[in-house]
């Protein structure tokens, strides 16, 4: 008789709490790992392949199986479905959409998962947009991508699913895949000590306590998740690793342990006035949290687009009152699209059952190229659906390990709204940075030198952590000031980068796109851009500022009389140009409200 996914993730589950208690075969090393890697989404299970790679080139080919390296992946949710399940097209907005830029891209072709990931992602290459107003298809405008490396988009499940294929593929020997499993830290391994010594690679391991889990969805999309402990086994088990990364998330379980972590121990230090005034300083660590002053939601639409449309495309409209956007993303090469319908929170539209016949009229209103694409069906399923919230904007630092044997990476470090394609791509970034560290603090003796590895990862990637959020949530403001805040360094930037390109930066859209340059390099680059704009603005209003007092002077003389009279004039003047200009309008309008009452007058 068969057994089903599901059940053979739990029978392995099963084994490993037993092996965990002691109670382990004599090929396991009870309930100690190599590695343990917190969170299965797409950067925990990279990491799951570079922890693999990198502990198996410090392992003999000889080497015996109980010596041979062992890492575990955790994860509070059910396993995905695989990506050749039919679900993905059938059921496409269902799963949240992905696009991979140059830095998921690189990574993952760092590892040498690129190419099973290409097979199950689409192109995209352009996009198409119609501004508010717009709806025939001779109104919109195609723009293809002027980028070095093409967007590929597929699920994030899908995702999930080929890399977990790789894993059980490849590394099936090493690697084990826990799913619906809580994991809650227990030690650090430097409780009661200052910071592991430069180069230690001795000390107590990491001990974690592990509890099966049924996850308690959110009302808030990526604002964390309760973990509910089954019946069965309420007594949680002990593991200790030597290695320990947190890339859970929203979730936050190693981040958020951190956080209180480093909070007794300050409080510890202060009790001490000695340890306070002569003990070695050390960074910090704790998540700042903004709250989000511009909330959006979303529903998901699936939709397919005719034949005749391109289906390598990112299709986009925004609605002539500003209430809605709609942007689509194809779920696969053959024109079924998912779509988000983007509004603000509290709108009516984006309540729980609202009425389909409201929802259809607004579409046929504001999107009628699209209405049409809609059936009745997927309609009365938006309408009924409630609406999930965009993450808020948060980021962890200023250090990002903890002792010398934990680190943490990806979501949980930097939270960003999905609105540029960064969260995802600088999740798999820091994978590939994390591998690199780790390959050269390697020794030839096969010294796995943790402690120097975290430290350097901290320093490679903490402030840029900080400057993705920070950029990101500057392209994010609310309200008119924030719009304005939003395009006109967009205009300033093409501006002077068309007119001086070598002494001017791309936008901050270009930038994010250039291949080698760092979050902080990107946000340092343009801070010093606005000072550079701001010099030349202020010198060409200067000098014309200078020129007209020349001009004035030159009148003054010409005509025998004061230069304050001269000025005076021409301000009264330009002002009096400004009334009649104003009085001229209004009569326009006056005269136009006339005619349009007389012609009203003559139809009746």
């Amino acid at each position: 008789m068969s057994t089903s996914p599901a059940a053979a993730d739990l029978d392995r589950s099963t084994t490993m709490k037993e092996e965990a208690n002691g109670q382990s075969s004599s090929k396991s090393k009870g309930g100690h790992y190599d590695a343990v890697i917190v969170g299965g989404g797409p950067a925990g299970l990279l990491s799951a392949i570079m922890m693999a790679q990198h502990l198996s080139s410090l392992t003999t080919a000889t080497t015996a199986a109980t010596t041979r390296p062992r890492i575990i992946v955790y994860d509070r949710l059910p396993p995905p479905p695989p990506p050749n399940d039919l679900v993905y097209s059938t059921d496409s907005s269902k799963y949240y959409l992905l696009g991979l830029g140059h830095r998921g891209q690189t990574a993952l072709r760092h590892f040498n998962v690129w190419d099973d990931v290409s097979k199950a992602a689409v192109a995209v290459l352009g996009r198409r947009d119609w501004a508010p107003g717009k709806s025939g298809e001779e109104d919109s405008n195609i723009r293809m991508a002027n980028k070095a490396v093409t967007s590929q988009v597929l699920p994030r499940d899908k995702l999930v699913g080929v890399l977990k294929e790789a894993i059980e593929g490849r590394y099936g020997d090493l690697v084990e895949l826990r799913y619906g499993w809580q994991v809650d830290p227990v030690s650090f391994g430097n409780e009661g000590e200052e910071e592991v010594v430069e180069g230690s690679v001795g000390g107590p391991p990491v001990t974690l306590q592990i509890s099966r889990c049924i996850p308690v969805a959110s009302s808030v999309e990526g604002d964390g998740e309760e973990c509910s402990i089954e019946g069965d086994d309420v007594n949680p088990a002990t593991i200790t690793t030597d290695f320990l990364i947190g890339s859970d998330g929203a979730a936050r379980t190693i981040a958020n342990a951190m956080e209180t972590n480093d909070l007794e121990r300050r409080k510890q230090r202060n009790n001490n006035p000695l340890k306070k005034i002569f003990g070695e300083k050390e960074l910090s660590f704790h998540v700042k949290r903004y709250e989000d002053d511009n909330p959006r939601v979303y529903k998901s639409i699936p939709i397919s687009f005719p034949s005749h449309w391109p289906h390598d495309l990112n299709y986009s409209a925004r609605s002539s009152d500003g209430r809605v956007t709609f942007e689509a993303l194809p779920s696969d090469a053959h024109g079924k699209y998912c779509a988000l319908m983007l509004l603000k929170a509290g709108d009516p539209l984006a309540a729980a059952d609202c009425d389909p016949d409201v929802l259809r009229s607004y579409f046929e209103k504001e999107y009628p190229q699209f209405n049409k694409l809609l059936s009745g069906e997927v309609m009365a399923d938006v309408a009924a659906k409630g609406a999930s919230a965009l993450p808020s904007f948060r980021y962890a630092g200023p250090r990002l390990h903890e002792g010398g044997r934990t680190v943490i990476l990806g979501d949980c470090v930097h939270t960003v709204k999905p609105y540029f394609g960064l969260g995802a791509n600088s999740a798999l970034e820091d994978v590939q940075i994390l591998g690199d560290i780790l390959s050269n603090t390697s020794s030839s003796d096969s010294v796995r030198n943790y402690g120097d590895a975290v430290r350097q990862f901290t320093d490679r990637r903490a402030a840029d952590s900080r400057a993705l959020v920070t950029l990101s949530r500057g392209l994010d403001r609310p309200g008119k000031l924030g719009t304005m805040r939003f395009v006109l360094p967009l205009i300033l930037d093409g501006m002077f980068h068309k007119l001086a390109p070598k002494l001017f930066a791309p936008g901050i859209f270009g930038m994010f796109q250039l291949e080698g340059i760092g979050f902080r390099q990107i946000q340092r680059r343009k801070r010093l851009d606005r000072v550079m704009q701001s010099f030349v603005i202020l010198g060409g209003l200067s000098a014309a500022g200078v020129g007209a007092g020349c001009l004035v002077k030159k009148v003054a003389r010409l005509l025998g009389v004061n230069d304050a009279l001269v000025g005076g004039s021409a301000v009264a003047l330009l002002g009096a140009v400004g009334v009649v200009r104003g009085i001229g309008s209004k009569m326009k309008k006056s005269g136009d409200s006339r005619s349009w009452e007389k012609d009203k007058t003559k139809q009746k």
